[in-house]
């Protein structure tokens, strides 16, 4: 759902050499890198393939995973290998739609319940065919497990029932409109129960791996090289091309190795594809890099009111000093732009008129604001101007860049600015453990939600116990309540919007920063991959196929 690194890397630099570059060339604000950064060149979906393949690799990009155990899946590597295997009652389509899937319909009879008909054709690996009762197992496990990752999104729920041979009834403490887009993400995949039953713990582990209902079949874990999956040629949805018969999923994570294998063709694809290597992936014959729209997002985090940023115009005026428009431009590679606000359009959903046209309203180019800025902090008290403002980003070269952009904008208007960096594998610790955290004012992190939803997106960044509400921000909450328990569309919208406005107003609980773009390198013998980002819950690899090369 979220990752506190960045999806792409760039090889380490030395933070005097990214000082220079972001000092440098953000301040110019040029425009881009390439055509695929641009947003006339996002596509939605690569050419389609025509032949097959036997066999392919696909590298992951955030190293190997923990578990692939969906219920415990929230991160760019578990995720874009589990889609393809487990699937879920509702689906997230590649242009952030949410339709039927493993459910072919719902109901909501009454503002708390939902009824649930199950598809009659699904069966598991092992031939076993879904039922009723695996999908109740598989949602009450969600709701009570306590190492699964989606169990606050069943908060509302009161009971899960199996009310007949295909069909699920979810009764809710109160009305939840939110509850029913979930299900597109794993709070709804479902799984085999005898099999989880018998293997407990061990589900999602190397030697066991999992049961499920997918277009590929979970073969072989091999530590610290691969997870291999085979197509599931049983699989109910003969709508995909399914032309990949074998893929192998690696674990690179050096830049370099990986610019390599793509260009070598040892690597036949990957998402996020590293900063460092775009520009000769773009110039190379060996395959082509596509860019699609994505719910993604660069954010600072407020995570202390007590300090300067408790301060709204000490935190617009900050915003308002970042030249976003070059971080965009020249941390991430031309295929950054400035955000509006909070939320990103690809997330607007039932919202979209609204938010499009509020957005509009508040929009600049990201360039930065210096005189406007410092106007603002005249009027700040000098007892809360001088206390400083401490940023801490994790030891990569994408983060530390950003931050020194933050930075230099922090230091142009008089601000008491420090800006710590921490190694990235411990910089996690500073967005979930308060004590690790202490009263750091600002963090970053790269941030994607659960579906396509409005709600989802609030719910997690600016709701009183949101997993990035550092602050413990509540201006929103009451707003929020009312929208989740709204059933009209239309009402629900309007509510949105009043949160949008008081987030953007207030510049809290974070600053809107750079929205990206999603990219995928498809090597020269392969085609059809969505190009939006829709790898983490959607069976992306079932439309790859061949070009005849």
């Amino acid at each position: 759902m979220y990752s506190p690194r960045p999806r792409r890397r760039a090889t380490a630099l030395a933070v005097a050499a990214a000082a220079t570059l972001v000092l440098a060339g953000c301040s110019g604000g040029s425009t881009g890198t390439g055509a695929a950064g641009s947003s006339d060149a996002l596509t939605t979906f690569t050419p389609a393939g025509s032949g097959s393949v036997d066999r392919i690799t696909w590298n992951v990009f955030q190293g190997e995973p923990q578990t692939i155990d969906p219920f415990q899946s929230a991160d760019y590597t578990p995720n874009m290998i589990n889609s393809n295997m487990c699937e879920t009652l509702l689906a997230q389509t590649p242009d952030f739609r949410i339709k039927p899937n493993l459910a072919t319909s719902y109901a909501n009879p009454d503002p708390t319940t939902w009824v649930y008909r199950l598809r009659g054709d699904v069966t598991f690996w092992d031939g076993s065919p879904m039922t009723a009762d695996d999908v109740v197992w598989s949602m009450r496990h969600n709701m009570t497990d306590k190492s699964s990752f989606y169990g606050y999104l069943y908060s509302n729920v009161a009971s899960i029932t199996k009310t007949g041979a295909g069909e699920v009834t979810v009764r809710l403490k109160k009305p939840d409109y939110l509850f029913n887009d979930e299900l597109a993400s794993f709070a709804g995949v479902v799984v085999e129960k005898k099999f989880y039953e018998q293997n407990g713990k061990k589900a999602g582990t190397p030697g066991v791996g999992v049961m499920c209902t997918g277009p590929y079949r979970f073969d072989k874990w091999t530590r610290g090289q691969s997870v291999g999956v085979s197509r599931y040629d049983g699989y109910w949805n003969k709508s995909l091309p399914l032309k990949v018969k074998n893929i192998d999923f690696t674990f690179l994570t050096d830049d370099s190795a990986i610019t390599s294998g793509l260009l070598s063709g040892q690597i036949d694809g990957t998402y996020g594809p590293p900063t460092a290597g775009l520009a000769q992936l773009r110039a190379s014959s060996a395959g082509k890099l596509y860019s699609g729209a994505a719910p993604l997002a660069v954010m600072l985090v407020v995570a202390n009111h007590k300090g300067a940023l408790g301060n709204a115009d000490v935190r617009r005026a900050l915003r308002m000093a970042i030249d976003w428009k070059g971080i965009g431009s020249q941390v991430y590679a031309g295929e950054g732009t400035p955000a509006s606000l909070q939320t990103v359009p690809a997330v607007y959903g039932f919202a979209k008129d609204d938010l499009t046209s509020y957005a509009d309203s508040v929009r600049t180019d990201g360039s930065a604001r210096i005189d406007e800025a410092k106007k603002l902090l005249a009027g700040v008290p000098a007892d809360v101007k001088s206390k400083q403002i401490s940023l801490v980003v994790p030891q990569q070269a994408e983060t530390q860049q950003l931050g020194l952009g933050v930075k230099d904008a922090a230091d142009k208007i008089g601000l008491n600015f420090k800006l710590d960096v921490v190694p990235a594998t411990g910089y996690s610790n500073y967005l979930y453990d308060p004590a690790t955290r202490g009263n750091t004012d600002l963090l970053c992190t790269q941030f994607w939600p659960n579906i396509p939803n409005p709600l989802d997106w609030l719910g997690l960044t600016a709701v009183t116990g949101g997993t990035f509400n550092q602050s413990g921000y509540s201006g929103i909450d009451g707003l929020y309540a009312e929208a989740i328990g709204t059933k009209d569309d239309s009402a629900r919208s309007k509510l949105v919007l009043r949160m949008e406005r008081k987030l953007h107003d207030e510049m809290d609980p974070m600053f809107s920063g750079i929205q990206l773009t999603n990219d995928v390198w498809l090597g020269s013998r392969i085609t059809g991959a969505p190009a939006a980002f829709d790898y983490v819950y959607y069976p992306w690899a079932a439309h790859l196929g061949g070009t005849g090369k």
